[in-house]
C-alpha cells in the first residue's frame, strides 16, 4: 500500500490507542470525541481490512497486523514529533554542539571577548570555532552548514532576500596620529588631513574604504600609503610613523593607553557603523541559532 493513498491523521489515531487500550482514553490524548474516533477508527479497519483492536475484558487488544504496524509506526512517529520540535528545543548547559563563525579581526575583538566568556558559564561544552572572512557574505557556506554565523560589519541597513541579520553594536569614527605629530600642531584640519599620508584597513583587499568615499562625495581624495586587512595591526604602525588612520572609535579606546597617539574628530563627515550578525534565513528557526542570537542581543 502507498503512503499516500492513507489518511495520516488515521496513523495518529490507531497509535494512541495502542498505547492507551481504551477509545475514551486515546480520543481525549489526541483531542478528539469519542464518536470522531470511532468513525476513524472504522475508517481505518476498512483500509487495512483488519479489526486491529477487538474488545477483551473492556480492553483494546492488538490484533497481529496491529502490534506488526506498531512496531514501526511507534518510532516514526517518535521521529516524526522530535523534528518538529527540535527547533523549538535547546538547552545550553547540556549541548555540545559547534557553532562556526566567520569574522575579520576587528568584528571577533568586538564580540567574542564578551560572548566567549557568557558562554563558558551558560553553555560550558559548546564549542566556538572562528575563520577568517575571506569573503565579505560568504553565502555559500552559511548554506552548506559550513558556516552558521557571519560577523560583519556595515554603514547601511542591509535587506536581502537569502541572508538576515541583527545589530550588536555601533559606533563611531576618530582620526589618529602620532603623538606630537610635526604638522598637526594646530589639530587635525582638512587641509592636514588632505596633505597627510593614509593607512587604509581593507579586509577584502578593497581600494576604497569609507573614508575615499566621503571624500569623493565632496571631490576629494587622499593618498594612501599602506593598506592592511588587519584593524589591530593599523594603529600600531601609525605610532610608528607620520601616518594617519581613521578607524572606529571602539578599538582606539582600546589601545590608547598602549600606544603614544593623539586622537582627532575625523574633519569630514563620517557615517556611524554597526556591527551585524549574519546568518541565512533557511538556519533562522534553528534552536541554537535563536538562542546564540538572544544571547548576543542580550550582551549588547
Amino acid at each position: 500500500m502507498n503512503l499516500y493513498q492513507i489518511d495520516l491523521n488515521l496513523l495518529i489515531l490507531f497509535e494512541a490507542l495502542y498505547r492507551h487500550r481504551r477509545v475514551s482514553t486515546a480520543a481525549e490524548d489526541i483531542c478528539l470525541s469519542q464518536s470522531a474516533f470511532s468513525h476513524g477508527l472504522s475508517r481505518l479497519r476498512k483500509r487495512l481490512d483488519d479489526e486491529l483492536f477487538v474488545r477483551v475484558n473492556n480492553l483494546m487488544e492488538p490484533t497481529s497486523l496491529a502490534h506488526d504496524l506498531a512496531c514501526h509506526l511507534s518510532p516514526a512517529l517518535e521521529q516524526i514529533h522530535i523534528g518538529l520540535n527540535n527547533r523549538l528545543t535547546f538547552d545550553p548547559a547540556t549541548s555540545d554542539i559547534e557553532l562556526k563563525f566567520a569574522a575579520t579581526d576587528y568584528t571577533q575583538f568586538s564580540l567574542l571577548p564578551k560572548l566567549v566568556s557568557h558562554i563558558t558559564k551558560v553553555a560550558p561544552n559548546i564549542r566556538i570555532t572562528l575563520v577568517s572572512s575571506e569573503d565579505k557574505m560568504p553565502t555559500e557556506k552559511l548554506i552548506s552548514g559550513e558556516l552558521d554565523f557571519v560577523l560583519g560589519f556595515s554603514h547601511e541597513v542591509e535587506k536581502s532576500s537569502t541572508i538576515d541579520y541583527q545589530t550588536w553594536l555601533k559606533d563611531s569614527y576618530c582620526a589618529i596620529a602620532r603623538k606630537n605629530h610635526p604638522k598637526l600642531k594646530n589639530g587635525l584640519t582638512l587641509e592636514a588631513f588632505l596633505n597627510l599620508s593614509h593607512v587604509r584597513i581593507s579586509p577584502w583587499g578593497e581600494k576604497k574604504g569609507i573614508v575615499d568615499h566621503q571624500l569623493a562625495a565632496l571631490g576629494l581624495s587622499r593618498h594612501v600609503t599602506l593598506q592592511l586587512p588587519s584593524a589591530l595591526v593599523a594603529p600600531y604602525t601609525v605610532a610608528n610613523s607620520d601616518l594617519l588612520l581613521t578607524l572606529p572609535r571602539l578599538l582606539v579606546s582600546n589601545v590608547a593607553d598602549m600606544l603614544d597617539i593623539d586622537i582627532y574628530p575625523p574633519p569630514v563627515d563620517m557615517p556611524q557603523y554597526q556591527l551585524n550578525i549574519y546568518w541565512h534565513k533557511l538556519n533562522a528557526s534553528k534552536a541554537s541559532h535563536r538562542w546564540l542570537r538572544q544571547l548576543i542581543e542580550q550582551l549588547s
